[in-house]
């Protein structure tokens, strides 16, 4: 690229910045998930698994489809997953996983093509762009998190971007599919034209890009023109032709599929396009976007129905594990970009419902499709003419195992509580120049600064919820605390200068800033030293209604639901192609039948013992049952501990009692029928029922048929 250093263009900042990676570290319950994430198949893919191990970025033969994706989604979360991991109190821990994002870094820098091309393609034919997006995704935290590192791989980054400059102006090579070309013959990469964007406008701010920063931006012009050329432009899908009810097939496969729109092409596109082109009417679109996707495809549970398609309201049809995943990463980046509270919210519920609820408690299996109902986790038996409650998933895709269906879920559900992390403290300069710092998602976890520490320890997500903020500064600050939308008059903070050994009195905990819209607390720390927070946020349960006349249960961020006892039988995995075959790196028997992953892995089903057909009255007393306060200790505020592993049965600190009965609820499609179907009539005696968070009961009905108990 031609010297540009006069090149003035500005981006949209975001109204808050990411904290550096590894400024964050994770305490308490979120500590103990990302250890078990580290030491499940998150940490031990990279040891076994075929697509990673030997993919063909490594110098292996192994790629489940032509797009090359598998290691670059491995890499783009084994980078803050290791770095998200503590160095003192998990130092082993740390250096196997970085070891390992190092080795793929190394291996991938000094494989570098002549020309700049990154990755293992050597044809024209087979070189596509959209890998690479993962890849330099993975690179830029890696560029963040490690200084040492940084300079080469900006030097790697910008000359593939080079390259990229020249291919996408012969005629868009690589990116959309000439005569003979045969890696991205669905327009996959067309479709998710932001997401080398999101890397590219990382780069385009960066000091080392001052030349480069003109071809940068036409890079991102090009793949932007080169979508609506291929008519891949959605913010065009989001105006008066969406889609309200479930996919059928259309010929536009990408504007259907449920991952593109909340991980690519959807939610973020025009946030992206927003930063470099902004107007009124595309910061409309963004919210109208998420607004529309849930108002027609969202689920009780914070995620979209959708298995490889959107699939409107129902609870038969489940979440995708990837698009759960993804679209925390999606909206947390809209509320970075515009601070409106309801996002973070949003992100929280499909964290602490949705995504848990897909994985196992030990984090070595997973599903890839997860239902608000769901009375079993087997291969659908299917009597009859019936099909799968899913639109182009396989029978067993709710199945807990290592590739129940397309390995994507596989090498990407562990981003999820990395990339949470991230965010979880959020900063902005105010107008006077003096920092703010936002506790933006409530998990227990501790910023680390050059002038700032901030310790949370917390029960959080568990209403009530207690946060303990401890906080050591050189100079002074803004300290926000988000205020989530549920939060219930009766929440109380308390400031506690330690050098006066006195608490200010308990005040309300309430949005008190200007701008009503972030929904944040400020707390003006007022000089050098050491403070304490006490949070106590309250909630009260909430009651949805559903289309269907059925009804959820929330209370806090989480969704309540119904447990279904069940018995577990275990297989060897088998391969997702037939769902009949063994996966390989298993069922060999060899000299590492020791290692964790020959014993860990392996496909489970999940078989009901106790009866499911239930339906609630939410319109009797709906009681909530605190078995551990949110306060270990009153006098000293101890934040009560949480169970580990958490997402597990038995492990809540709280559960909701409702009245309830039984009824006859038919099966359909293989699993529970709509609630719409289930006769209302009572099939026994009322008794009150227990209901528990949604991502503990791996059984659950979550959605229910409303009954009169009182009659």
């Amino acid at each position: 690229m031609a010297s540009t250093e006069n090149f003035n263009k500005a981006l949209v900042p975001f109204k808050y910045e990411l904290c550096p990676l590894g400024a964050i570290k994770p305490n308490g319950w979120f500590r103990d998930q990302l250890r078990l994430s580290a030491k499940g198949l998150g940490g031990n893919l990279f040891l076994f698994y075929r697509f990673v191990k030997e993919s063909t970025w490594l110098g292996g033969t192994w790629e489940y489809t032509p797009l090359n994706e598998a290691a670059p989604y491995w890499y783009n979360y084994i980078v803050p997953l290791a770095y998200s991991l503590d160095r003192d109190s998990d130092p082993q821990l740390f250096l196997d996983l970085k070891k390992q994002a190092d080795y793929f870094l190394d291996y991938t820098l000094e494989h570098e093509a002549e020309d700049g091309w990154l990755g293992p393609e050597t044809t024209s034919h087979t070189r596509g762009i959209w890998a690479r997006c993962l890849l330099l995704q993975g690179l830029m935290n890696h560029a963040i998190a490690d200084s040492s590192r940084r300079a080469t791989i900006l030097e790697a980054v910008l000359r593939f971007v080079r390259l990229v400059r020249k291919m996408l102006k012969n005629n868009y090579q690589g990116y959309i599919p000439q005569k003979d070309d045969v890696f991205d013959l669905q327009l996959f990469g067309v479709a998710r034209a932001h997401e080398l964007a999101l890397a590219l406008q990382w780069l385009y701010d960066q000091p080392e890009s001052s030349s480069d920063r003109h071809g940068i931006w036409e890079v991102m012009d090009m793949l932007w023109q080169g979508s609506r050329i291929m008519d891949r432009d959605w913010t065009k899908f989001f105006g008066e032709g969406f889609p309200k009810t479930p996919s059928v097939r259309y010929k536009s496969l990408n504007f259907k599929h449920g991952l593109i729109l909340t991980h690519v092409a959807g939610l973020r596109y025009p946030a992206h396009l927003y930063r470099m082109e902004p107007s009124y009417d595309l910061a409309s679109l963004c919210r109208d976007a998420v607004k529309k996707t849930f108002d027609y495809h969202g689920t009780a549970a914070g995620s979209i129905s959708s298995d490889e398609y959107i699939g409107g309201l129902s609870p038969q049809r489940g979440s995708e594990l990837c698009c759960s995943v993804e679209l925390m990463f999606s909206i947390s980046y809209l509320y970075q970009l515009f601070g409106d509270n309801h996002f973070a919210d949003m992100v929280e519920s499909a964290a602490f419902n949705a995504v848990p609820a897909g994985i196992s408690a030990d984090w070595w299996s997973h599903q890839y499709i997860t239902q608000v109902n769901q009375p079993w986790a087997k291969e659908l038996e299917l009597p009859g003419d019936e099909k799968t409650p899913f639109y182009d998933v396989c029978r067993y895709a709710n199945v807990f195992g290592l590739e129940p269906e397309f390995p994507c879920c596989t090498v990407n559900h562990p981003t999820a509580y990395p990339k949470l992390l991230m965010n979880a403290f959020l900063w902005k300069q105010t107008s006077e120049g003096m920092t703010s710092i936002l506790h933006a998602y409530l998990i227990p976890s501790r910023l680390e600064t050059q002038d700032i520490t901030i310790n949370c320890d917390s029960n959080y997500p568990f209403a009530p919820c207690a946060l303990r903020y401890t906080i050591f500064t050189s100079k002074p600050f803004e300290f926000l605390i988000r205020v989530p939308a549920w939060a219930s008059p009766s929440s109380t903070v308390e400031f506690k200068d330690s050098a006066s050994l006195a608490s200010a009195k308990p005040q309300p905990f309430i949005q008190n800033t200007e701008d009503s819209s972030d929904n944040v607390h400020k707390i003006d720390i007022p000089a050098a030293g050491d403070f304490d927070v006490f949070v106590t946020i309250h909630a009260e349960v909430r009651i949805q209604k559903h289309e269907n006349g059925s009804v959820s249960i929330h209370y806090g961020p989480l969704l309540y639901a119904y447990e279904i006892e069940f018995k577990t039988e275990t297989r060897l995995p088998r391969n997702y192609k037939d769902q009949a075959s063994d996966c390989t790196e298993i069922s060999s028997v060899g000299d590492r039948d020791e290692e964790p992953w020959m014993t860990h892995t392996r496909d489970n089903d999940y078989l009901p013992t106790a009866d499911w057909k239930i339906a609630i009255d939410p319109t009797q007393s709906v009681d909530v049952v605190v078995r551990k306060g949110p306060w270990e200790k009153e006098c000293d505020r101890k934040v009560s501990e949480l169970p580990d592993p958490l997402w597990n049965s038995g492990a809540s600190p709280v559960y909701l009692e409702v009245s309830a009965a039984w009824v006859s609820w038919p099966t359909r499609n293989g699993t529970a029928a709509d609630p719409l179907d289930v006769e209302r009539k009572i099939q026994s005696q009322p008794f009150r029922a227990k209901l528990v968070p949604y991502a503990t009961a791996k059984l659950h009905i979550a959605q229910f048929p409303v009954i009169d108990a009182a009659s």
